[in-house]
């Protein structure tokens, strides 16, 4: 048995694939706690998993304003003091880090205490903090087709999202009467990854109105803090009943997801994972911000393989003709959903797992340090 320390705190997107590896880690008779920001997204989505043992740790994410910049490197240096001690006071065995400002001090923490480094990124643009600590690490997992020069050849594994266990394909005839849906009903549902999405929300609201009479239903998951949760039913232009949900978070994305005609998402790589996990077929609206254009290139990518259709921010006038063109459109919601189902490469948390547990059985040396680069570079199929 191995004690493993992962470190997935601060947004959706690194906490869900921790959850996933713990669940799978677990399972296997190994240790886990989870290192979490004191964010309220990293609270509610675990309360759910309250088996997992939890450290809270200091940070702040980075920013380039002097004030942010401040706060980021006194986060920085209060984690990597806690990091320390915690390895000092009981060692684990392996740390996997999946990204984002805890990762930082802890990694760097485990490599002065020579223990094995784990790192998983799941965009197809990985982040700084990835691209820094590559060349610290024993293993790095990275999406299909993406290089990072900073790794040595050994070093590289090209595997996917570890998606949570209770995240998985319902069939809709089984998952609609959860929702008081009938079989033939269309669903929207609109959500902006786990934080939530203003400008979704906002596109929502003034399109309300038309979705509901055309007898679309909607569910929209607004993110914590970014709107009330509400449910009522509605009439469309026939007199129909049609059901509206507006839900800060979701506990149930397997159900939700599973049970949509359509997704309007942003296109972070957890989202997509899901998507590809429920073959829930979506309309991606990349966040313009984005570090590196990340969710640029992930969108790029499922476009490019006939998965999702792709409408710029710029573009959310565009959004409500593609919504109702596309919902209404079962033969081309079946090719999308055919196109997930051929993505989906099966259960990444195991191939991880496995990795991991050849790695501390193997006790090699350390192959990222083989080759000593000046840079990275990212290389995009």
């Amino acid at each position: 048995m191995a004690r493993i320390l992962i470190i997935c705190g601060g947004t959706g997107g690194h906490l869900a694939p921790g959850i996933a590896m713990a669940q799978e880690l677990v399972g296997r008779g190994h240790e886990c706690r989870l290192v979490l920001s004191r964010k309220e997204v990293d609270s509610r989505l675990c309360r759910q998993y309250a088996d997992f043992p939890v450290i809270r740790a200091a940070g702040m994410p980075f920013s380039f304003r002097p004030v942010g910049f401040v706060r980021f490197i006194s986060g920085v240096v209060r984690s990597f003091v806690q990091a320390y001690a915690i390895y000092r006071e009981r060692r684990p065995d392996a740390v996997l880090a999946f990204g984002g400002f805890l990762a930082t001090s802890f990694v760097l923490a485990a490599f002065l205490r020579d223990i094995p480094i784990f790192l998983h990124e799941a965009n197809r643009r990985p982040g700084k903090a990835i691209r820094f600590l590559s060349r610290f690490a024993d293993r790095v997992y990275l999406p299909h087709g993406i290089k990072l020069r900073s790794i040595g050849r050994l070093g590289a594994r090209h595997l996917g999202f570890p998606v949570r266990r209770d995240v998985y394909h319902i069939a809709k005839d089984e998952v609609r009467p959860r929702f008081g849906l009938s079989p033939h009903a269309k669903l929207l549902v609109v959500f902006g990854g786990s934080q939530g999405a203003l400008a979704l929300n906002k596109w929502l609201e003034s399109n309300l109105d038309d979705m509901v009479a055309e007898g679309v239903n909607v569910y929209c998951i607004t993110g914590i803090g970014k709107g009330e949760d509400s449910f009522e039913i509605r009439r469309d232009g026939e007199g129909n009943e049609v059901r509206v949900w507006f839900v800060s978070f979701a506990d149930n994305m397997g159900e939700v997801l599973s049970a949509a005609d359509l997704v309007v998402s942003r296109a972070g790589a957890g989202s997509i994972a899901e998507l590809v996990e429920c073959l829930a077929p979506a309309i991606l609206v990349p966040f313009p911000y984005s570090a590196d254009k990340h969710q640029q290139e992930n969108a790029a990518y499922m476009e490019k393989r006939g998965a999702c259709v792709v409408v710029e921010q710029s573009r959310l006038g565009d959004l409500r003709a593609e919504v109702l063109d596309l919902i209404f459109n079962d033969w081309m919601l079946a090719r999308l959903r055919e196109n997930l189902r051929a993505l989906n490469r099966g259960n990444e948390a195991a191939a991880i797992a496995d990795d991991v547990e050849r790695r501390l059985a193997d006790n090699s040396p350390r192959t990222s340090l083989l080759a000593e680069a000046e840079g990275e570079t990212v290389s995009t199929p």
